[in-house]
This record gives structure tokens, C-alpha cells and sequence, in this order.
């Protein structure tokens, strides 16, 4: 068995695993943002010594939400919780789990999950993309994680796509986060909204809610609301933007797209694929295939598992 653990900026989780992807168990629990990468640490620590107390495990691996040094085994940041500047978060692991610990960025182990437990079987290239609050993303070449000079590749979520678009979190202006993460869905909805859109269905979610969610613009676009479906087609072609030049960048057998707003299904991933065909180039148009990820939430604690025991 091993023990792997996603830490987030909401959440964190513990799961045990099998060496064949099998999930024996998992626990979770909220993210104290406020008391900061010391107080999750000793959480993790107890909780990580009450499921290994009995079993043999061999190895742990870790998805953490933000960079990390890879091969210095060392944290860069979080840019949600505080305190997680420099944290050589593996020896600290080891030395109080006794076992041999690996840490990488949750969207790194999110593709390898895939490819070694999910979508991404039987092939030796894809890319991953995780699309919820952020985009996040992952490379695999030929059954590997690509981690580029830095240890930082795979920022799909980054690359600009709209000249003059909204700012984005990482502080460019019309990255593919910036128009297609979940709250940029929302946020266009009110903005379509207040330039005189017409869908009183939206314009009833957002009197009572005060907001409107990519879930919402989904399930009015899956009911036939013009406005929704416009919104949905452009966030396609946006997406198809970003995929495109990854693809004809990477040549990938498989995009995989995991996250929250990929459980829109065909209202969400059939115009994208026939706006990806458009854009890549024609060699790849048969070659790649535009896939949900087939692991959900799980996706990033079983590319720890995988990790750990490629590295036990």
C-alpha cells in the first residue's frame, strides 16, 4: 500500500491505495487558510500515522496546490494558504512517517493519474487539464512527467489566448484561466447580462443568488437558453484556442480535461472538439482524441500513489 495525500486551498485529503490504483480508503478534511502550513502539517501527520498504523505501506506521495521545486523536494508557495514558502514538505513527511516521501504540483500528478489509472492508458503522450477555480495542467511525454528547465512546465491555464482580455491571476491580461476557469464563466455570464443579454433564467439565478456559476450557464445551455449557449460555444471556442496550441506544440495522443466544469458533458466537450479539428493542425486531427478524465477528484491522489511507487 501506499499513502497519498492532495493538499489544497480548500481541502486536503489522505488516501490509501493499492499498487494497482485500487482506492481502500479515503479521509478529508477543510483548509484553515488562516492558521497556515504549520497547523495542515501536524493535521496531516496525525491523520497520515492513524492510517498507516496498520498495513505495510512502502512509499508516500503528494499533490500540493501550487509550484514546487521538484527535484529539491521543496515547496515554492501557495497562494492560498500562508506559510508554505521554502517547506522541504517531503523530509519533513518522512522523518515523522518513516517513509520514503515525493512531492510535485497537484496538476502534474492529475496527469499522471490519468495516464496510469484513467483516461490516458495505453498511451505514452497527453496533456492534462484540470479546469475549475483555476486551469491547471500537466504534461506526459513518453511516460513522464515533463517538468521543463524550472520544474514549472504545464502552466496551460497561463497561456494567453484574447489580446486585451481580462486579468488574470497570475497577472497577464487574456490567459485561458481568465476566460475559462468556473468563475470566469460566471463572470461573463453577468457581464453578457449587464450589456442587455437576454435569458431570464440567468437573470433570475443572479436576482437570488447575487451570483452566476459555470454550473448554472451549463444547465441552461443543456435546456436551450440562447444566452447560455452562446456563452458555452465561446468558452469552447476559447478552450480550443489553448488546446490547439498545445496540441500542435506537444503532438498528444489524448487531451484529457478534468475539473469541475468538465462534468458538463456534450453541451461543453462536442463543440469543442469541432473547434480543436479547426484549429490544430491537419496532421494531428486524427491522431488526438479531446477526453474526460476518467478518475474525477481522484485523479491527483492516484498520480501521488503512482509517483510514490515509481519511487519506493
Amino acid at each position: 500500500m501506499v499513502l497519498a495525500i492532495d493538499i489544497g486551498g480548500t481541502q486536503y485529503r489522505l488516501a490509501v491505495i493499492d499498487r494497482d490504483g485500487g482506492v481502500k480508503r479515503i479521509q478529508r478534511a477543510k483548509t484553515d487558510a488562516a492558521a497556515g502550513a504549520s497547523w495542515m502539517v501536524d493535521r496531516i501527520i496525525e491523520a497520515g500515522r492513524k492510517l498507516t498504523s496498520s498495513g505495510t505501506f512502502t512509499a508516500c506521495g503528494v499533490g500540493f496546490g501550487g509550484p514546487v521545486a521538484f527535484d529539491a523536494q521543496r515547496i515554492i508557495n501557495s497562494t492560498h494558504v500562508k506559510g508554505w514558502d521554502g517547506v522541504e514538505l517531503s523530509s519533513i513527511l518522512e522523518a515523522a512517517l518513516g517513509l520514503p516521501t515525493v512531492v510535485d504540483n497537484d496538476a502534474n500528478l492529475g496527469a499522471f493519474g490519468e495516464y496510469t489509472f484513467g483516461a490516458g492508458r495505453a498511451c505514452q503522450h497527453l496533456v492534462y487539464y484540470t479546469i475549475s477555480t483555476g486551469i491547471g495542467g500537466g504534461v506526459i511525454i513518453n511516460g513522464e512527467i515533463f517538468r521543463g528547465a524550472n520544474g514549472q512546465a504545464g502552466e496551460m491555464g497561463h497561456v494567453p489566448i484574447l489580446s486585451g482580455g481580462p486579468i488574470c491571476a497570475c497577472g497577464n491580461r487574456g490567459c485561458l484561466e481568465a476566460l475559462c476557469s468556473g468563475p470566469s464563466i460566471g463572470r461573463r455570464a453577468i457581464e453578457a447580462l449587464d450589456s442587455g443579454g437576454k435569458s431570464p433564467q440567468l437573470r433570475a439565478i443572479l436576482r437570488h443568488t447575487g451570483v452566476v456559476t459555470a454550473k448554472d450557464v451549463m444547465t441552461m445551455a443543456r435546456k436551450g437558453d440562447a444566452l447560455a449557449t452562446k456563452l458555452v460555444e465561446a468558452t469552447a471556442e476559447y478552450l480550443s484556442m489553448g488546446i490547439a496550441t498545445t496540441v500542435n506544440t506537444f503532438a498528444p495522443e489524448r487531451v484529457v480535461i478534468g475539473g469541475g466544469v468538465a462534468r458538463a458533458g456534450r453541451i461543453l466537450f462536442d463543440p469543442l472538439r469541432r473547434a480543436t479539428q479547426d484549429r490544430v493542425m491537419p496532421v494531428h486531427r486524427r491522431s488526438v482524441r479531446i477526453v474526460r478524465a476518467a478518475r474525477g477528484d481522484r485523479s491527483v491522489l492516484l498520480g501521488a500513489a503512482a509517483l510514490a511507487i515509481g519511487h519506493a
